[in-house]
This record gives structure tokens, sequence and C-alpha cells, in this order.
């Protein structure tokens, strides 16, 4: 008899981001493979509820048919004077109305919550209900928080992340098992343990559809960065790099959203950087397609220890697009990039370094395409979904 999954997930398609697309892959293929699969989320709305009223990001098929599977629930806006806390409310009611919908589905049989942190407040939902619903736990760590918390200083109450620290161990500790998305957590969610248990790599990247040859590209050598401008990427060292790609005549395409892209985008202005193409959030598809389109892709973390241990899905998407990359990184993003020569990796903050790649990679077609044979080969190699799902269906089973 097929093993019966309900996914809980603040993120799912059509909801941009990699978040989304990775809970709407592990929907799709854990069908495929004859289990049964329901998903509990929220109505879309990162970056805003109001661009997905565009039907143009409800684009894939198989998704809309199957809504009989999919339970979105309804959050209502409340607007604060304090972001913080309008964001504590925000989770808070999300929990709240987790927690009712998986009491009133108690007696339907699953035999796993999948349920995937950050946020933490869906895991806390799934911790209270796994008794009541007889189900095992499959804990999914997309990132180490409370620690990135710390890492973007956005948040600096010491007593707080002290117990968000407690609860994160006893997060781990109820779960069955552990999946994560970049090697770089496993150490980290051992320290954290008492007893050991299974952990699980599956991490993010392409479907085989997604791997297409990539056409000649325009004679006008573009650059492109694509992705979140948050807290957590380096938006000074973003715009540096803008600043000297406009000063060398060469075109830069920015698809970027979050709370940085007013920011980003007043500085263009300011510096008159008409090189510089900013382009609003649209479908992992037509993002694929500006990014194959491309030449060179470019990626930033901030400089701390905790990201280090990431791997952003900003780096396998270029590497779906063969696509090679100038990275502001270190850790396992830049050991990815540099041991399969998909690109170059620097720890420094000076961009000049990063510009010289640029225009090493513009003036050696040889070394960019061989970098392009490289990228595809890494993520068909080792990053495939299609492959990488069997490790979950096998435990699931």
């Amino acid at each position: 008899m097929p093993k019966k999954v309900l996914i809980l997930t603040q993120n799912f398609y059509p909801a941009i981001g990699s978040a989304g697309n990775r809970m709407k892959n592990i929907f799709q293929l854990l069908s495929k493979a004859d289990v049964q699969v329901e998903v509990l989320t929220i109505e879309p709305s990162y970056p805003n509820k109001n661009m997905y009223k565009d039907r143009t990001f409800w684009d894939d098929e198989d998704v809309n048919k199957q809504t009989d599977k999919i339970t979105r629930l309804p959050i209502k806006s409340r607007k604060f004077t304090n972001k913080l806390i309008s964001r504590l409310f925000f989770y808070l009611e999300i929990m709240y109305r987790f927690i009712f919908e998986l009491w009133r589905r108690r007696k339907d049989g699953y035999d796993y919550l999948y349920v995937s942190t950050p946020p933490i407040f869906i895991v806390f939902s799934a911790w209270l209900l796994r008794r009541p619903m007889k189900a095992k736990i499959i804990l999914e760590v997309r990132d180490l928080w409370p620690d990135s918390l710390t890492g973007v200083k956005s948040f600096d109450q010491k007593w707080i992340i002290r117990f968000f620290q407690f609860v994160e161990k006893k997060m781990y500790h109820m779960a069955d098992l552990i999946v994560i998305n970049s090697k770089g957590f496993a150490s980290h969610i051992h320290e954290k343990l008492k007893k050991q248990k299974k952990i699980v790599f599956l991490p993010n990247g392409p479907r085989q559809k997604e791997l297409i040859e990539k056409s000649p590209l325009d004679e006008e050598f573009r650059v492109v960065y694509a992705g979140n401008l948050g807290l957590a990427q380096d938006i000074d060292r973003l715009k540096q790099v803008a600043q000297q790609l406009h000063e060398h005549g060469i075109h830069f395409d920015v698809l970027g959203y979050g709370m940085k892209t007013k920011e980003f985008k007043q500085f263009l202005t300011d510096k008159q950087l008409t090189n510089v193409q900013v382009h609003k959030p649209t479908t992992r598809r037509k993002s694929l397609e500006l990014i194959r389109k491309s030449h060179v892709s470019i990626a930033f973390l901030n400089d701390v220890e905790v990201f280090s241990t990431v791997l952003p899905g900003k780096v396998l998407d270029y590497m779906t697009c063969q696509t090679p990359i100038v990275a502001g990184v270190k850790g396992i993003a830049a050991d990815l990039i540099r041991e399969n020569q998909t690109g170059y990796a620097f720890s420094s903050n000076d961009t000049t370094l990063m510009l010289e790649k640029v225009l090493e990679l513009k003036e050696d077609q040889e070394l960019l395409a061989r970098m392009q044979a490289n990228c595809l080969t890494t993520v068909t190699k080792h990053f495939l979904w299609e492959h990488n799902i069997e490790r979950l269906v096998d435990i699931i089973e």
C-alpha cells in the first residue's frame, strides 16, 4: 500500500524563489514514485501577494491539475509600525492555522509529515500534532536558523537567540529523519544531537527538462545576477560590481527581489548606471531563459562564518544554464565552483579581482566554453532532481 505524506511548507508553487520551487519538485517527484502526497501551504505572498494575480506565474499545468491535493490557507495581512512585530504575528497566524488544519486531519492516516524550516513556526505545528496524527516527522533544514539571523546582523537580542537555539535542538531531536540541502549543515546538526540519526542530503538542482543546450550567445557580452537582494546577500559588493561593469561598457542584467531592491535601484539612478537593467520578478522558466542568454553570472553572500555552510540555489541555477560563475562566496559554494572549474570564487571583499575574471572570460572564448561544459557536467552528475529524489523515496517506502 502506498505511503501517505503531507508536506507542510510556507513556500510552494507558484511562489518564486528556490524554496517554492524545491517543494514543488518534491511534491511532483514523490507523486510519480507512487507515494500519496498532499501539500498544506499558504496563499503565495512572497515578495508580495498581488503579483500572483497575474496568471503568468501559474505556468505548471501538471500542478494546476492537482488542486485537490493542495490546500492553501489564507493569511490576513496585519500592518504594525514595527516590522519585527508584523513578521511575528504573520508567523504566529501561520502556526495557528496549521495546527487547526492538522487537528482536523488527525485521523486521515498520514505516514509522514514532511515539514520545512525556516521558518520554525510550521515545525511547531507538526511537533504538537505528531502524536494525535500518529505520523513520523521528516524535518527539512534549508538554513541553519537562528544562526543565520545573527549572520545578517538583523537581530541581536541574545536571550531570544539563546531561546531559539534551545528550540532548534528540540526540533532536531523530535525529527525521525532530517533532510538537508547543503552538506555543510550536517556537522552542525550532529553537534546538536545527543543521539545520532539519519541525515539525507537532498540538494537543489535542475529537473531533466531544464537541461537545455545553450544556444549561441549574442555578440554583446552580458553578465547576470539573479536572486534575492536581501540581508544575506552582500548588496554593497553588488553595487561595486554594477559600477565597474558599467565603466567597462558591459551589459549587466539584475533579476532581483527582496528588501534591498529599492536601495539597489536608487544606487543605479544616483550613479546613472545605464548599462545595468533591473528586471521584475518572474517565473522560474523565464528566469532561466534570461540566465541562459548571459555569458557570465555573479553571486554573493555576506562574509560571515554561518554562510560558509550554504549552497545558494542561484549557483546551481547558473550551472543549469551553463553560465560560468564569478562569486564572492566561501566554504561549500566556493569549493563546488573551484573543484568543478565552473567559474571563480573569492572570499576577499575586493571586487576588482572579480572584475578581472569577468574580463578574462570576455576575452578568452575557449576558457568560457570549457567552463560552460563543466557547468553542465556538474549539475547532470550530482544535482539532477530525478536522481537524487530516490534517496528520499527509498526511506519513505
